[in-house]
C-alpha cells in the first residue's frame, strides 16, 4: 500500500460536507436520465424523448467520476483507483472500496451509454454525411457504422436493446452510490437515525432527471411543445415528486415517534424539510396541469428544482453539520470560491451537453425515415 493511499469509506471517515459534493450528487440525475432512456428504447414508450434524455444523460454522466476522485486524500494518486483497486478485503486493506468499484461502474455504464446512442443515432448519421463537407462529413459517416439500409437499421436496433439490458446494472450502481455513501458513513447520526433517507434520496434524483428535462426541452422548443413528448414525461415528475414528498413527510413523523432525543436532534433540519414537502406537492399540483397546459411545464421544473436543490442541500449540508453525540448543530465554515467551486462541474456538464448536441441530433427517431419511408 502506498503512503497516503486510501479512500475515506475505507476508513470509515466523515464525508467532505462542502458543497463540491452537492454539485456531485446534482450531476447523478443524469443516471437516471439514461435508465429512462434505457427503458424507454426496451418498451417502446416514451421513445422520442430518447434523444435528449440520452444526451443530457452523457454529459453529466461523463462529469460525475470526479466525484468519487475528489473524496480521495490524496487526489495525485488518483489513477489508483484504477491500477491497485481495492476490490477485495486483504489484511493490509480489509473490506472493499466502494468508491473503487463505482469507478469501474463507471467506465461500464459510459462506454455502454456512448455505444447505445452511437447505435440509436446510426442511420441519422448517414442521413446527416450525405449533406455535411469537411470534418464533420467524415465524422458522420464513422459513426454511421455503415448503417444505411432499413435491414441494417434494424440489426443495429437489436445491438441497441442489448446494450440498453445491459447498461442497467452499472446505471443503477451509481443511482444509488450517494444513498450508499451516507449509510457506510455510521459516525453521522442523522443518517443513522434517516431510515428513509435511501428510497427518498434515490426519487428525489429522478425528481431532478425529469425536471431538467422539460426545463432543457422547454428552451429547446419554446412554443411548439409536442403533447406526445412533454405529458408522459410530466406524468413521471408528478409521481416522483409526490412520492418525495410523502417519503419526507413519513420520515418526519418517525421522528416524531421515534423518541424525544431524535425529534430534538433533527428540529435544526425541519424548517428546510417542511419546504420541501411544500415545493414538491406544488410541482406535483403543476404537473397535473401542464399535462394539459404545456406552455405551463417551465413553472414545474423551476419548482421542483428549487424544491430537490433545497432538500439536497438538507440532507448532505445540513445533515453533516449535527454533531457525533447529536446534542449540537455546527456552523457552516464557507469559503471565498465556494460558490465557483460548486458551479464548475455543473458548468461542464453543460458545456459538454452543448458538445454533444452540436454532434448528435436532439429531435425525434422515428422507425422511420429509412429510405424515405
Amino acid at each position: 500500500m502506498l503512503p497516503g493511499y486510501y479512500y475515506p469509506n475505507e476508513a470509515i471517515e466523515p464525508l467532505l460536507w462542502h458543497p463540491v459534493l452537492f454539485a456531485y450528487t446534482l450531476l447523478i440525475s443524469g443516471v437516471d436520465l439514461l435508465i429512462l432512456a434505457s427503458l424507454a428504447y426496451i418498451s417502446g414508450y416514451l421513445k422520442r424523448t430518447i434523444p435528449l434524455m440520452t444526451m443530457l444523460g452523457i454529459s453529466f454522466f461523463v462529469v460525475v467520476l470526479l466525484g468519487p476522485l475528489a473524496d480521495l486524500r490524496s487526489p495525485h494518486n488518483a489513477v489508483l483507483i484504477l491500477t491497485a483497486a481495492h476490490l477485495s478485503s486483504t489484511p493490509t486493506n480489509p473490506g472493499i472500496s466502494l468508491i473503487a468499484l463505482q469507478t469501474y461502474a463507471w467506465i461500464i455504464g459510459l462506454i455502454l451509454s456512448i455505444i447505445f446512442a452511437v447505435l440509436v443515432f446510426s442511420y441519422r448519421f448517414y442521413q446527416a454525411s450525405l449533406t455535411a463537407k469537411g470534418v464533420r462529413k467524415k465524422i458522420y459517416q464513422l459513426l454511421s457504422l455503415n448503417v444505411t439500409t432499413s435491414e441494417n437499421y434494424r440489426k443495429a436496433e437489436f445491438a441497441a436493446k442489448i446494450i440498453a439490458v445491459a447498461m442497467l446494472p452499472p446505471l443503477a450502481m451509481w443511482g444509488i452510490y450517494p444513498a450508499s455513501l451516507f449509510l457506510t458513513q455510521t459516525w453521522n447520526p442523522i443518517w443513522r437515525g434517516w431510515p428513509l433517507l435511501p428510497v427518498i434520496y434515490f426519487a428525489d434524483t429522478f425528481v431532478v432527471a425529469t425536471a431538467i428535462f422539460i426545463f432543457v426541452y422547454y428552451l429547446l422548443r419554446l412554443k411548439s411543445l409536442e403533447h406526445e413528448i412533454i405529458s408522459p414525461v410530466l406524468k413521471i415528475h408528478a409521481a416522483g415528486s409526490l412520492s418525495v414528498a410523502a417519503l419526507s413527510g413519513l420520515q418526519v413523523a418517525i421522528w416524531w415517534l421515534w423518541s424525544p432525543f431524535m425529534s430534538e436532534m433533527v428540529t435544526p433540519l425541519l424548517p428546510l424539510m417542511y419546504a420541501v414537502i411544500v415545493l414538491l406537492l406544488l410541482s406535483f399540483l403543476l404537473s397535473l396541469i401542464s399535462i394539459r397546459y404545456p406552455m405551463a411545464s417551465i413553472t414545474v421544473s423551476i419548482v421542483a428544482l428549487t424544491g430537490t436543490l433545497t432538500n439536497k442541500w438538507n440532507i448532505i449540508i445540513n445533515g453533516q453539520l449535527i454533531s457525533k453525540t447529536g446534542l449540537a448543530f455546527l456552523e457552516a465554515e464557507l469559503y471565498a470560491p465556494w460558490i465557483l467551486e460548486m458551479m464548475a462541474p455543473i458548468a461542464a456538464g453543460v458545456v459538454l451537453f452543448i458538445i454533444l448536441s452540436s454532434i448528435f441530433p436532439l429531435e425525434v427517431i422515428d422507425r422511420w425515415s429509412v429510405e424515405g419511408r
